[in-house]
């Protein structure tokens, strides 16, 4: 885990995993997390503990690795490079894909571009012929709670 790291950021009902033995735990973030709750949080949502003992020795399935990725934020000079012509098609096409509201909240920093968006946004790219990486107008790492 970074070392600066905000158990804000945990989401509500995160499910944590407090099993000492799992030989994944120190790459897992169920289980990193747990050493930074803070003391007046006096519930959390766990991973029940007799799942997570049988799987010592088979793969986990609450296994989450503890590695950042990257979300992106604004997308007001996205298409600011291609033919407007194309453009308003691609528009189009990501504004279909993410819907109004998350099209609009996404172009105004109100919410971030999931790595798997901004994948489907750059698969939207190359069905129109353009190699050149979808840029937004800024990027940031975070870990996916999902």
């Amino acid at each position: 885990m970074k070392p600066d790291f905000d158990y804000s950021e945990v989401p509500y009902a995160f499910a944590h995993c407090f099993n000492t033995k799992c030989p994944r735990a120190a790459k897992c973030l169920r289980y990193l997390v747990t050493s930074y709750i803070p003391l007046q949080l006096t519930v959390v949502c766990v991973v029940n503990p007799a799942l997570t003992a049988s799987q010592e020795v088979e793969p986990c399935s609450f296994f989450i690795p503890d590695r950042m990725k990257r979300y992106a934020s604004g997308i007001t000079h996205l298409l600011d490079k291609i033919p407007h012509a194309e453009a308003l098609v691609i528009k189009r096409e990501i504004y279909n894909f993410l819907g109004r509201n998350m099209y609009y909240r996404i172009k105004n920093h109100e919410r971030l571009a999931t790595p798997a968006q901004q994948e489907h946004i750059r698969q939207i790219f190359l069905n129109h012929g353009i190699k050149e990486e979808p840029v937004y107008d800024t990027y940031v790492e975070k870990y996916d709670w999902e």
